[in-house]
């Protein structure tokens, strides 16, 4: 590649700044840059550095970090975006947009500056989990290291760490008295928390970055804070370290668990706390893996290494969403990306396609282009997208007044090939068996911080037969509870079980409330460590009625709860996050029950019913790369006010209905046993959809994406074509045609 000198670059020299204009210094010439968070934006001031005509507004902090840095190193040519691009030039700053790719490759080096209250050195949190490996395999776990077979520095090394700061989650005492040594769980949490603190640093949340991070080469990371600037290594080493850790998480739980016959309460809870680390370890793994996946991508394929590998696109989406990243305008959701699709927009493009903050005007155009110019049609899962008529199929951003993240682009898929005049061709089963009925409805709206689950049972406040001639009220919870921390596994799985009778009636209730709480994964504080043991999606209601309920004795259309969780501080769900947390569901079934919880729960008790092809985890680690498989892409922010339906091609949609009159006509103490069959074959649509008796001559059927959904697609007549008018929940559906190329416009 041919060397590629930015406009400017700020230069150091013997204790002076100065942003040079490249123009005088030459071609040819080594420049290193740099990627950082501008943070919040301050008042316009001059910076007295010679060469800046313009009033800069990033904080003089962080300008003066960049400067302490480039001392540091002793960085004589830096580009800084700050600096080298004229901020208050509108006109500048789109031209230099598309020549990222180049200024990134071209740099000699690039470097990460990153606000941390505390730096580490990498290498000693490698050796230190290189320590925990080394006593794993040589120390048995319920040993004490002065009786191990160990040698005395390692012994004294592991009687340091027990003395040392104590870092896991539940007090030293409770360790001591499960037998484990307390120098192995320190050390052990001490490495991973620096770990996932590090990871959890804003830069990792930003549009921008991102792509830095994935352009960059030869990257050397610093932390910075009020007194000192550390380099804390290479991104490598710290992204092979959130693989190390999660090992490390795996062999710890084999340990403690090895060595023992029997288990206490205090080592399920010690367990169970290492579990919560292993779920966050895992999801920040695949983390990494996306962005180490793209990297080599993009150094493998040049600047235009996009064109023929659909599978790197697809990473690149999935990673970019796996953790929902901000920016500070809205049209930079899409220009951020640019620089890692190098070429996909002309100047004249950027400026005339791209340059608004009209975010459904940018969708489109980003994913057409993509589509066109790749020969594949890229779209998500995301049902709301507007008539358009031509091109139907590709995907629109709704515009919101909420937080938009990069979680637009969670569920992005490859259609098939293209065709000209828009029409994507794809593999699909058609001819689905049945039509398809409503029988629930989902409105998206506005809610606010805080967990919570509403459900009211369509029976509730009506009568239920107790003799002969008798009957009484079935009671209404309208105030809500507050659940105590200790209390709050216990009441989850209650109401997991509830969301499984209405979301899944027709399979094993048990299973669905595991894989539910699992892919969930909420996060509350105990007061006791024994109130979150491991297992706890049984363990805590073991004993009651709830521990294995017989699926026809639950009647839930004759109850009615309202929880308020106040313990619970997050998810490990994907579809918790900060764009999210303030969206609640109503979701009100055919019979009359109604469920009121934030976006995340309902969602996931939607995705989580059995043989659904989203769900089972947040991804999937496919040839080295991930695909994104949850429920975060089937509705957008932009859809707060709108309603989506599921609908079913088999089974009865009056099926809800009518349990829900049996439940309230047999006497409590008999079973009652389902009279019509359950709905099957479900799909989520848009609201407007219908399905009357002219329908008839319709085709249905749905495509296969590869793992992340499937999308159902209709045509209204049998010559016609295709489109996309929902996602499937369950992976398959009853079909008489198999599969077909159909096309859809």
């Amino acid at each position: 590649m041919a060397s590629v000198v930015p406009l400017r670059l700020l230069s150091y020299n013997n204790g002076h700044f100065e942003v040079k204009d490249t123009r005088h210094i030459g071609y040819g010439v080594d420049y290193s840059i740099i990627t950082y968070t501008w943070g919040a934006p301050t008042t316009p001031y001059d910076c007295k550095i010679d060469g800046v005509t313009w009033e800069l507004t990033i904080s003089p902090q962080k300008l003066d970090d960049i400067k302490r840095l480039m001392i540091e190193d002793n960085i004589q040519l830096l580009w800084v975006d700050c600096v080298c691009i004229n901020q208050t030039d509108s006109r500048e700053k789109l031209i230099e947009l598309p020549k990222m790719y180049d200024y990134y490759k071209c740099a000699y080096k690039c470097y990460v500056l990153m606000d941390m209250i505390e730096v580490w050195d990498p290498q000693t949190i490698v050796d230190n989990l290189q320590f925990v490996n080394h006593v794993l395999t040589h120390m048995g776990g319920a040993a004490l290291a002065s009786e191990a077979m160990l040698p005395p520095s390692l012994v004294q090394r592991l009687d340091m760490w027990a003395k040392a700061d104590w870092n896991f989650g539940m007090s030293s005492s409770t360790v001591r008295a499960a037998a484990i040594d307390l120098g192995v769980i320190n050390c052990y949490s001490t490495c991973i928390n620096r770990i996932r603190s590090l990871f959890s640093n804003d830069y990792f949340s930003r549009v921008w970055t991102f792509q830095e991070i994935l352009l960059g080469k030869n990257i050397t990371m610093y932390g910075i804070n009020g007194k000192n600037i550390s380099c804390i290594g290479e991104l490598g080493t710290w992204m092979d370290l959130a693989t190390d850790a999660r090992d490390k998480a795996v062999k710890l739980l084999a340990w403690i668990v090895a060595s023992r016959v029997h288990r206490t309460a205090s080592i399920n809870a010690v367990l169970g706390e290492i579990e919560d680390d292993y779920i966050i370890l895992d999801a920040l793994q695949k983390q990494v893996t996306g962005i180490s996946s793209a990297r080599m991508d993009i150094i493998n394929g040049g600047p235009y290494w996009w064109y023929e590998n659909h599978k790197g696109i697809s990473n690149i989406f999935s990673a970019i969403s796996l953790r929902p990243r901000k920016c500070k305008e809205r049209k930079d959701l899409f220009i951020g990306l640019l620089g890692i699709f190098n070429g996909l927009f002309t100047q004249a493009e950027i400026d005339s396609e791209m340059n608004s903050d009209n975010i459904e005007k940018s969708s489109f155009a980003f994913f057409k282009q993509l589509s066109t110019k790749t020969g594949h049609a890229w779209t998500t899962l995301a049902i709301s997208s507007k008539e358009r008529g031509e091109c139907d199929w590709i995907p629109s951003v709704s515009n919101s007044s909420q937080t938009m993240t990069t979680d637009c682009f969670a569920g992005v898929v490859n259609l098939g090939r293209l065709k000209p005049k828009g029409i994507a061709k794809s593999l699909a089963c058609t001819g689905i068996l049945g039509n398809p009925q409503k029988y629930m409805r989902i409105s998206i709206n506005q809610g606010g911080p805080g967990f919570y689950f509403t459900y009211r049972g369509c029976n509730a406040g009506k009568k239920m037969k107790t003799g002969l001639f008798k009957s009484e009220a079935i009671p209404t919870q309208d105030h809500p509870i507050n659940v105590a921390g200790d209390e709050t596994g216990r009441i989850l799985v209650q109401c997991a079980t509830i969301l499984g009778s209405i979301m899944d009636p027709h399979n094993n209730i048990i299973d669905y409330r595991r894989r539910f709480l699992s892919n969930l994964q909420p996060h509350w504080r105990v007061t006791d460590p024994n109130a979150k043991p491991s297992g706890w999606k049984d363990r805590c209601v073991s004993g009651t009625s709830w521990e294995n309920p017989h699926p026809w004795a639950l009647r839930v259309h004759n109850w009615s709860m309202n929880y308020r969780f106040a313990s619970i501080y997050d998810c490990g769900s994907r579809l918790h996050n900060e764009s999210t947390e303030n969206m609640s569901c109503e979701v009100r079934v055919a019979c009359g029950c109604t469920i009121v919880a934030p976006f995340s729960l309902i969602f996931e008790a939607i995705t989580s019913v059995h043989g659904s092809s989203l769900g089972g985890s947040s991804a999937e680690i496919i040839e080295g790369r991930i695909i994104s498989k949850d429920g975060l892409g089937l509705v957008q922010v932009g859809d707060i006010g709108r309603s989506f339906s599921l609908v079913a091609f088999g089974g009865d949609p009056y099926s809800h209905t009518s349990y829900a009159s049996a439940c309230r006509g047999t006497k409590q103490d008999r079973i009652v046993e389902p009279k019509m069959p359950w709905p099957r074959g479900r799909a989520l649509v848009r609201d407007e959809f219908t399905h009357g008796m002219t329908d008839s001559l319709r085709d249905y059927g749905y495509v296969q994406t590869g793992g992340s959904g499937n999308l159902l697609v209709c045509r209204n007549n049998p010559v016609g074509q295709y489109k996309i008018i929902g996602v499937c929940i369950d992976e398959f559906i009853d079909n008489k045609k198999g599969q077909n190329w159909v096309n859809i416009r």
